[in-house]
């Protein structure tokens, strides 16, 4: 029997959070949401396997400050930066993280996470 990752899902906007997790849970994927990088960087410990992260955030940290953060932490982690709003240059991505531009397809959330970890594997 497989196991499906624990994706750390982080976006401030309620409608599209929940679109993402209704999306990842229909293909069996466990996820925990969060709605800001505050509350998420409490939850980067040994439980997640991945993270999908918005770059703007309301108030507070940003997803790319997240996503350093959680690079720094678990090195190897899968990470995946989206924004609709905001491109990021290369260097301001974490070493290894991807960049998916809004409106992004389920699809190439989970391609860039599939690629991330068979690079960490291999």
């Amino acid at each position: 029997m497989s196991t499906k990752p624990r994706i750390l899902v982080v976006e401030d906007q309620p409608l599209l959070l929940l679109d993402l997790i209704d999306q990842l849970a229909e293909l069996d994927f466990d996820t925990m949401p969060a709605s800001n990088a505050r509350v998420a960087a409490h939850m980067l410990d040994g439980n997640i396997d991945a993270l999908i992260t918005d770059i703007e955030l309301g108030s507070g940290p940003t997803g790319l400050t997240l996503a350093r953060l959680a690079a720094a932490r678990r090195p190897g982690l899968p990470i995946v930066v989206v924004s609709g709003g905001v491109t990021p240059s290369h260097r301001d991505l974490p070493p290894g993280a991807v960049f998916v531009p809004k409106p992004y397809r389920l699809e190439e959330l989970l391609d860039a996470l599939e690629r991330q970890a068979v690079a960490h594997a291999a």
